[in-house]
């Protein structure tokens, strides 16, 4: 019942952790597409007559080029906020899957010949694991490589 629990929340941990990852890859584009922007701004306003002109030569330019860096300080900050609920997700999907192979050895009983019934269940439940990993690799790539991730860090 209690590893019922566990493996439900696992799974919405994982569905979150797959949609967090898409929009830090949605921000990381609009990073580098604002950055490429700012430069072609910033090289646009490199005259070569600036001294020569009493006048400000590309004011749009420049205050376009301002609005550019506020954004950037923005879409930066939500990278970071992004990347901390990562690590969060990261760090409880760890505890997590600690306490799912914690409560299903101590649910056993802890006999030799169950210790061989619990490895073969092991190693069946590794084969299950593969299985299911298998069925969405194409379909969720995201979600087979933290399956992957999760299973490594239980061997």
């Amino acid at each position: 019942m209690v590893n019922d629990f566990l493996k439900k929340y696992q799974e919405e941990l994982i569905s979150e952790k797959i949609q967090l990852k898409e929009d830090m890859d949605l921000l990381e584009t609009k990073i580098k597409e604002e950055k490429k922007f700012l430069n072609v701004l910033e090289e646009s306003n490199e005259s070569y007559f600036v001294e020569f002109t009493p006048r400000d030569i590309n004011a749009k330019n420049n205050e376009k080029a301002a609005e550019i860096r506020q954004i950037l300080s923005e879409l930066e900050s939500q990278m970071s906020n992004k990347t901390k609920k990562m690590k969060f997700y990261d760090s409880r999907l760890v505890e997590i899957n600690a306490l799912i192979n914690n409560t299903a050895v101590i649910n056993r009983p802890s006999d030799s010949n169950n210790q061989v019934i619990v490895e073969n269940n092991i190693d069946d439940n590794i084969k299950n694991q593969l299985n299911s990993i298998k069925d969405i690799i194409v379909l969720d790539p995201y979600r087979a490589k933290i399956e992957l991730e999760n299973l490594i860090s239980n061997l």
